[in-house]
């Protein structure tokens, strides 16, 4: 794993952002077709609310303002289908050169997180939630894998979700912008009677406390396996 300046060659994706820019897409345009919506049946109500027992007159073919009103709303659709899919298509796309790499194997009911190259892993369960210590300002790699069923490996201050199935590796690339603990991360899929507590927790630092730590997880690793048994 390699922590350096090669992490300033790939442009940074920050999936809040991302997400948040969706978001405001995705709102005006659905309270403005609420708005047309809901007007247009309040109109239908006080137009035609029934004024006797005379059955109104009905109309052949398809009007010339229902249509425009149908080919509107599908051009909507197309156009949210596709800045949906352009957002998730900058979300998975991978950098040539991640500055950090961890992996990421999800269990029922705890998540173990492996530093490849580094000597380090960390694993917790739904009594000790392990921690996800990574660096800012750079593009970390994530191999995510389940030891036995469905899991989700969820950062809701990221906004983001990444299923982790069974005998298959999922990679995705992140990266955290502020320094410090963030939201708790869990599991997202309900994979059993202890779902609610596989939870993790994050921990983002500047790259030359995330190499500190590094060395002190493997000091304090060393000193564990010389211990006599």
């Amino acid at each position: 794993m390699r922590v350096g300046p090669a992490t300033f060659v790939q442009a940074l994706i920050d999936t809040r952002d991302e997400f948040d820019d969706l978001w405001a897409l995705y709102l005006p345009i659905g309270v403005a077709v609420a708005a047309i919506v809901f007007g247009l049946v309040l109109f239908a109500v006080v137009r035609y609310r029934r004024r006797g027992d005379d059955l109104p007159g009905g109309r052949e073919g398809l009007p010339f303002i229902e249509g425009l009103y149908a080919l509107l709303l599908a051009g909507v659709v197309v156009f949210l289908v596709a800045a949906t899919f352009r957002t998730n298509d900058r979300q998975t796309e991978l950098a040539s050169d991640p500055g950090a790499e961890v992996d990421v194997t999800a269990f029922q009911w705890g998540w173990r997180f492996t530093y490849p190259g580094e000597g380090v892993t960390v694993v917790g369960d739904d009594r000790r939630p392990s921690t996800l210590v990574v660096p800012t300002d750079t593009t970390v790699r994530f191999n995510l894998r389940s030891r036995d069923v469905i899991h989700a490996f969820w950062i809701p201050e990221l906004r983001f979700k990444r299923d982790a199935f069974p005998r298959r590796e999922t990679t995705f690339d992140l990266s955290f912008e502020e320094e410090g603990p963030m939201e708790t991360g869990r599991c997202a899929e309900f994979c059993g009677l202890a779902h609610g507590e596989m939870t993790f927790d994050v921990v983002a630092m500047a790259r030359p406390e995330f190499r500190d730590w590094l060395r002190r997880q493997r000091t304090a690793g060393e000193i564990q396996r010389e211990e006599p048994r």
